[in-house]
């Protein structure tokens, strides 16, 4: 089963399959108590017709693939795909190496899956998606406001495979001046005990101050390992004071009132702009981060791709956007 899961991956790595690091590695406990430190989005799951749910999903994969004990999967969500009646199903696959997202679609009739990507068809394949984000996408940015071109991350910070794409992308902006930069927040709760807070806290970072935005996420990545540390109990539940008190110290970092900041993080209209945010990864059926859209082509495992690799990619997009 891993030669089937690397080959597909190297085959797709450019439409997405790469392995995205959504989680924390193997050593960290599991939170008890999983709850943020506000209230948490509404979870896709939420939109899987009653037929098919993550549990009987999981129940097959395990099924399928039980004879090997190194090998579990955790379906983080079920969503309908972007194909008319079809489901795709976000997995989280966990091996001795760690953990990867995947990507599993199941038939209307629901007698198959498949393991793999979908590519959309048409002239211009990312039209839709880039128009979806144009319109839609309001996270912090860098670079010109009316750019022709557009790349857009969907993260999380307590993701540490966004933590390791951060240098790459502050390398892709100095590299590209005239490309607008976009940070999307898509904190994954069932997984990521307190990024919801730590992107409420980003959110009030950025209408206080773009640019210090970009500060207080460079400072977040940099010390997810020492915030684990001061907000997991001994038995593993979170203190949610603690998360807000390493939050409002990363504020101050990026210099900023962190009592202000604070008081805005706990509001609800923040919330409901995170939510705002999830739903837009959700439209583009987001399932793992970090994710880049290229003017609106998507691309998985970002942190696992050789840096020249991905800037011929950039090159051959923009070189289409003029077309």
């Amino acid at each position: 089963m891993r030669k089937i899961l690397a080959l597909i991956t190297m085959l797709l790595l450019f439409a997405g399959f790469a392995a995205a690091q959504t989680a924390k590695p193997a050593a960290k406990p599991k939170p008890a108590t999983p709850a943020p430190a506000v209230s948490q989005p509404a979870s896709p799951v939420a939109a899987v017709p009653a037929a098919l749910t993550a549990a009987e999903v999981e129940a097959f994969l395990k099924r399928m693939f039980g004879y090997d004990p190194n090998m579990t999967f955790q379906v983080a969500a079920v969503q309908p795909s972007r194909v008319p009646n079809m489901l795709v199903a976000t997995v989280l696959l966990t091996t001795p190496n760690g953990k990867e997202a995947t990507r599993w679609y199941i038939s209307p009739d629901q007698k198959w899956m498949i393991a793999g990507e979908l590519f959309p068809y048409a002239p211009d394949p990312y039209l839709e998606a880039r128009e979806a984000l144009q319109k839609k996408a309001f996270g912090p940015t860098k670079g010109p406001a009316d750019a022709k071109f557009t790349i857009v991350e969907f993260a999380d910070l307590e993701c540490p495979g966004c933590a390791r794409a951060f240098p790459m992308l502050e390398h892709l902006q100095q590299d590209y001046p005239n490309v607008k930069f976009v940070y999307q927040s898509f904190p994954l709760t069932s997984i990521h005990p307190w990024a919801l807070a730590a992107a409420s806290y980003l959110d009030c970072v950025q209408r206080a101050d773009n640019d210090k935005s970009w500060v207080f996420m460079m400072a977040v990545f940099a010390h997810q390992a020492e915030i684990d540390k001061a907000v997991f109990r001994a038995d593993g539940t979170l203190d949610e004071a603690a998360v807000l008190d390493r939050m409002k110290h990363y504020a101050t970092m990026a210099g900023l009132d962190a009592d202000k900041i604070g008081a805005c993080a706990a509001t609800p209209e923040t919330l409901v702009r995170v939510q705002k945010s999830v739903e837009v990864a959700q439209e583009l059926r987001v399932g793992s981060t970090p994710i880049l859209f290229l003017n609106g082509r998507e691309l998985q495992g970002v942190a696992s791709v050789p840096y020249d690799t991905l800037k011929t990619l950039i090159d051959y997009e923009i070189a289409q956007s003029g077309k």
